[in-house]
């Protein structure tokens, strides 16, 4: 099946900005917590310790910032279409979706040849999308009980006490951290089988691609869009 065309409203600038200051970040934050669970460099764990604070309150401030924003940008619910809406309603069930979840999973697993049609995000996206701010919070609670200035706040010292110490807290922040990991691997996976290169062009030059064109009230495909 010929793929969907690429274009700019399914991904706003604001949207493209924040992404890639989570990538950054995420980023940092895995090669500087690393350095400071294993400090064989120990000429740099000041800075190591520098960059990964900075980072996380900065990922932490930019999470907070997407999902306000999705409430207010709109953008195309779905490739293949300029039609927009609020970006909100492209985390949430469509009807798009429905149906959808067995079939992508046979896709990425190369059991299904054809592409399903879905929204902008399919079931296992959006699965992945709506947890991610959650665990983010989360790993930026741990940080702060692990944090010199925060961690005697009650607000933080309760989790401390109730796993049963910092040690339980490092452990757990540790763990996380392969949580994250192995999600950019599957999410830089899961793009490139679904978007390919007319994707990554998008998001990294905003160049649009052409292809199918989809009507997202008659949830039906039209003609093939070949002007971009």
């Amino acid at each position: 099946m010929a793929h969907l065309a690429h274009y700019k409203e399914a991904h706003p600038t604001a949207f493209i900005v924040t992404h890639y200051v989570n990538l950054i970040c995420m980023v940092v934050l895995i090669l500087s917590g690393f350095i400071i669970h294993f400090p064989y460099f120990a000429g740099i764990m000041g800075i190591a310790r520098g960059a990964h604070i900075f980072a996380g309150i900065i990922i932490l401030v930019n999470c907070i910032v997407r999902v306000i924003l999705s409430f207010v940008i709109e953008s195309a619910p779905a490739a293949g279409t300029r039609q927009t809406q609020k970006d909100i309603k492209s985390w949430m069930p469509q009807a798009d979706n429905k149906g959808q979840l067995l079939p992508w999973v046979k896709f990425y697993l190369f059991i299904k040849k054809d592409h399903p049609l879905s929204g902008k995000f399919n079931p296992l996206q959006k699965t992945a999308y709506v947890a991610i701010p959650l665990l983010l919070l989360f790993m930026g609670y741990t940080g702060f009980c692990l944090w010199g200035p925060t961690m005697n706040m009650g607000f933080f010292s309760v989790f401390t006490n109730a796993v049963g110490g910092l040690m339980s807290v490092r452990i757990i922040h540790y763990f996380m951290m392969f949580v994250f990991i192995i999600f950019i691997m599957i999410h830089v996976y899961m793009s490139i089988i679904e978007g390919g290169k007319p994707l990554l062009k998008l998001m990294f030059a905003k160049k649009e691609h052409g292809g199918y064109t989809y009507d997202i009230n008659t949830r039906a495909l039209s003609g093939e869009d070949e002007s971009v």
